[in-house]
């Protein structure tokens, strides 16, 4: 869909928001599930995390993730030697691999202090300490400084926040004139229990619409440059991810209570996106 048609179809989608459709979550339950799935994610998915981009369903799930990272590049347009915010950057992944590639310097968010651990010792150990730095940030209420960035980076992580367009507005007034919102992220209409059920097992107080997204950035005050639905190369990450679950069925009851809802959680993401009703979407802006 044309930009111009996915704002036409959100006018007036910020006033008219149901609250019944948000979900009681607030940063103490979503800096909890991180710390406690910290060594759980990393098990089942890996290093990065975010979804994979899979092109014929062949790559290993770590190839798919650099694939996803190579695409996400090419579509915000990075450069080389950009300064980059990275927000949400769980084990550092993202800033080490924009770092190494295109010699960015990078400044990472994360909520978890356990990703945080792993996101230095990452960076320590590809001698990149240099050019990527971790911070230990609530993104919602970081003080963001005033045109420093060429980029935000925001992948997998919009999700979890409640005041969106907040978040947008300061990114915009972080971001040096001409700069770059990527936004990738979970999409689909709360109104569809599917949607809800995801929300609710992955921590999220709200997911958005690409049209709401849309929406929250133009009112931010950036200009939204493309939105690119990117669901057919994603869906086997949660099939890869339910296989590996299946292994430990026997061990479930001994999980902790978060790692239960993750695991329950894998089944529920991947009927939403097979039945449509969620979406994976890519977004550049400008602002």
């Amino acid at each position: 869909m044309h930009i111009a048609e996915l704002a036409a179809t959100t006018k007036g989608a910020i006033e008219s928001e149901d609250p019944v459709t948000r979900l009681n979550v607030g940063t103490v339950e979503i800096r909890r599930h991180y710390d406690v799935m910290s060594l759980w994610y990393r098990l089942f998915w890996g290093e990065h995390l975010h979804h994979g981009w899979f092109s014929n369903g062949k790559e290993s799930p770590a190839e798919s993730q650099l694939e996803m990272l190579r695409r996400c590049a090419s579509m915000v347009g990075i450069r080389q030697g950009a300064h980059v915010l990275d927000v949400g950057c769980g084990y550092g992944g993202t800033g080490i691999y924009l770092a190494s590639k295109f010699g960015c310097r990078v400044d990472g968010l994360s909520l978890s202090p356990r990703q945080l651990r792993v996101a230095r010792r990452n960076a320590r150990s590809a001698d990149l300490g240099s050019l990527v730095n971790f911070h230990l940030q609530d993104a919602e209420t970081f003080n963001y400084p005033a045109n420093r960035y060429d980029f935000a980076w925001t992948m997998e992580s919009s999700e979890h926040f409640v005041n969106k367009l907040e978040y947008f507005r300061r990114v915009r007034n972080s971001l040096r004139s001409d700069g770059r919102l990527l936004l990738v992220a979970w999409t689909g209409s709360m109104a569809h229990s599917q949607v809800r059920g995801v929300a609710q097992h992955f921590v999220c107080p709200h997911l958005c619409t690409a049209e709401e997204y849309v929406d929250l950035i133009q009112a931010s005050g950036m200009q939204v440059d493309d939105v690119v639905d990117v669901t057919s190369f994603v869906v086997p990450t949660w099939q890869i991810c339910l296989r590996r679950i299946e292994r430990f069925r026997r061990f479930r009851a001994f999980f902790p209570q978060e790692v239960r809802s993750f695991a329950e959680g894998v089944a529920v993401i991947l009927d939403a996106y097979l039945s449509g009703k969620l979406t994976y979407t890519v977004l550049t802006a400008r602002r």
